[in-house]
């Protein structure tokens, strides 16, 4: 552990800025951390959020993940995703809108699930999942808030408690549970945790916005699993940064398959 520590803090020195690392152990794995309890900006990987409140609000009764929803395009938002190109009007259901805020990062849907279940009852659903530095204060591509400085925020230590319970099936129900894991496991973006790792066992969410990369999500394989995320600020070089996440996501791979070796 201690050579994957210094192997990591020279990875997270290498880039500058803010590097922050998490990993909570599900099943046969550790925890590890670095800087981890630093508050950063989001991103998209404030959409894992945005999720679990949905998935909430189905159990509580207060939505159905078959009701449908028009999406107009006045309403559509800039930046990734694809409902902005559709069909003024489109219907979409709650399970669509979800997965595409999250497989591929979709700000329209993102947008329109916020108005849903309201942005007060993400925050107040983190708070009482004892995620307090997780926040959503603006919409995407809000860019008047930013300037009034409303900005989203996450933490490494805080997402990787959410996600290792969510793999534990603990944190809405075990078939929400599954479901969301599911969802994040379609993820199209799988180039910063998941660069180095084999095909099919990272479940995850990345963002970037203005200088902060950043990605989390849950490893799973026979052997084990783990939730690992890592989180960046004003680095200096943002493709190499993104390099540098994949280093230390496949440094921790292989740390935790080698102590399953035995």
């Amino acid at each position: 552990m201690c050579c994957l520590g210094r192997k990591i803090e020279e990875l997270a020195d290498s880039c500058g800025g803010v590097v922050s690392v998490s990993v909570r152990n599900v099943r046969n794995a550790f925890d590890f951390s670095l800087n981890a309890g630093a508050r950063v900006i989001a991103g998209s990987t404030i959409k894992v959020p945005i999720l679990i409140e949905g998935l909430r609000q189905v159990k509580a009764g207060r939505l159905s993940l078959g009701s449908q929803y028009a999406i107009s395009r006045a309403k559509s938002c800039g930046g990734a995703g694809v409902i902005s190109h559709l069909s003024d009007g489109i219907l979409l259901s709650i399970q669509d809108l979800l997965t595409l805020m999250i497989i591929v990062s979709d700000n329209t849907a993102t947008n329109a699930l916020i108005d849903i279940v309201g942005m007060h009852s993400v925050n107040k659903t983190m708070h009482s999942l004892d995620c307090p530095g997780i926040a959503l204060n603006r919409k995407m591509y809000d860019w008047d808030a930013v300037k009034q400085g409303r900005e989203n925020y996450v933490v490494a230590s805080e997402m990787t408690d959410l996600l290792g319970r969510l793999a534990r099936r603990e944190v809405v129900s075990p078939e929400l549970d599954a479901l969301a894991h599911e969802i994040l496991r379609a993820q199209l973006y799988t180039d910063l945790l998941g660069l180095f790792l084999p095909e099919g066992v990272l479940a995850n969410k990345t963002g970037q916005v203005a200088t902060a990369v950043n990605d989390c999500g849950i490893v799973t394989t026979d052997s084990f699993c783990y939730a690992i995320a890592v989180f960046t600020q004003d680095t200096a070089c943002l493709g190499e940064t993104k390099i540098a996440i994949g280093r230390i996501s496949k440094l921790v791979y292989d740390a935790v398959a080698c102590k399953n070796c035995g």
